[in-house]
């Protein structure tokens, strides 16, 4: 295989013998496939797995890798799960102050996740914040601010979330959409009727709702600060 200054990585050997087995497996059912005698194919399917520049398809790769961005959406939303993430330890932090240190259902309950699980629950929380608080204009300044964000703090293809969550530019950026999402907050028992039409009953929506129901008064207080 031919030597590449350009390529960020090389692979290990565990990638290389998997690709040559792909590609001797894909070439030999191929030949086969075309009435070509086992022997024959055998022997050339090995040849061309041996004289592929693997270097070039690890720098086709690691190029492509480089150029793609997360998608627009999920680094948004990503934000958005931040976010509430430390809203919702804010709550819990409030409601158990006086609670037993040492309760481990009570530290468990600290998790956003135990109240809107990741996966088909979290996806439509986030859709119908996103619908119900921003709508597509707003959803795009956001995404287009955030993208501006990890400019910054991207090394080739990563983002460095840590050093992100870090930077005053990102705590004021929070800031701005934790404003204009409890801007849009009904300041009743349901913050966001849609999630009790639409989620299912499963999910316990009007847990959810509970939960924005305590950011709305705690932001009358004067004393929601997400630093």
């Amino acid at each position: 295989m031919s030597a590449n200054k350009n390529v960020p990585f090389e692979g290990t050997e565990k990638a290389h013998n998997a690709l040559k087995e792909t590609l001797t497996r894909t070439t030999l059912n191929t030949l086969l496939a075309n009435r070509i005698p086992v022997s024959i194919a055998d022997k050339l399917s090995r040849q061309v797995a041996d004289k592929v520049d693997l270097l070039t398809l690890y720098k086709i790769v690691a190029d492509d890798m480089k150029h793609q961005r997360v998608p627009k959406q999920r680094i948004l939303d990503r934000t958005i799960v931040h976010m509430f993430e430390i809203l919702f330890r804010i709550i819990n932090s409030n409601s158990n102050s006086n609670a037993n240190k040492g309760n481990e259902t009570a530290l468990k309950q600290k998790e956003f996740f135990t109240l809107v699980p990741r996966g088909e629950c979290l996806d439509l929380f986030l859709q119908l914040v996103k619908e119900y608080c921003m709508g597509d204009t707003e959803i795009q300044r956001y995404t287009y601010q955030l993208e501006q964000l990890i400019e910054g703090v991207s090394n080739e293809y990563i983002i460095n979330w840590d050093k992100l969550y870090q930077s005053d530019e990102f705590k004021r950026y929070l800031s701005a959409l934790l404003s204009l999402i409890l801007k849009h907050l009904r300041d009743d028992r349901a913050p966001i009727p849609a999630l009790e039409n639409k989620m299912p009953t499963h999910f316990q929506p009007y847990r959810i709702n509970s939960f924005l129901n305590q950011i709305c008064k705690l932001k009358q207080t004067g004393a929601l600060q997400l630093d």
